[in-house]
């Protein structure tokens, strides 16, 4: 799949990239809609700009593939590490739920991604996979890493 970027995406991408630089790990750009293939469970996370033109940055799940950090990750019950604290976090600080942030996906973990599914309109399966990386509302950061609320990705 052949993509053009324009000058300034280009200028961002390349920013969002320093940036990523300086905390460590490289940027997850999302795929179109109609590219979206699972590859397999989130295993860490990643912090990103969340809109074309902001300065401001989210944390979101990711599975590192093939040497990058990768958007296009799911998890359900059962699943473990650092991508479901990710999500754990978005759900405790932007959806009020009170579960903990330990990195296990149990049952008040389904519970309260239902929950943050039915606030946001997307179906309600309380599994974590493309609709809540696009509709969920996440930790947001300034880029100096001081916690800002919470955002939604809009690209």
């Amino acid at each position: 799949m052949s993509i053009r970027l324009g000058k300034r995406f280009r200028s961002l991408l390349a920013t969002g990239a320093l940036t990523a630089g300086l905390l460590g790990g490289a940027i997850a750009v999302a795929p179109s809609a109609a590219a979206w293939t699972y590859l397999g469970h989130c295993s860490g996370g990643q912090t990103i700009s969340y809109t074309a033109t902001s300065t401001q940055l989210i944390k979101v799940p990711v599975i590192r593939y093939d040497g990058l950090n990768n958007v296009r990750c799911w998890m359900d019950y059962g699943s473990t590490g650092n991508g479901v604290e990710v999500l754990q976090l978005a759900l405790k600080s932007c959806y009020g739920r009170s579960i903990a942030v330990d990195g296990v996906f149990g049952s008040a973990t389904r519970d309260a991604l239902k929950y943050a599914q039915r606030q946001e309109g997307i179906t309600v399966d309380g599994q974590y996979g493309e609709q809540g990386f696009r509709n969920l509302k996440w930790a947001r950061y300034t880029q100096d890493g001081t916690r800002n609320g919470c955002a939604s990705y809009s690209f």
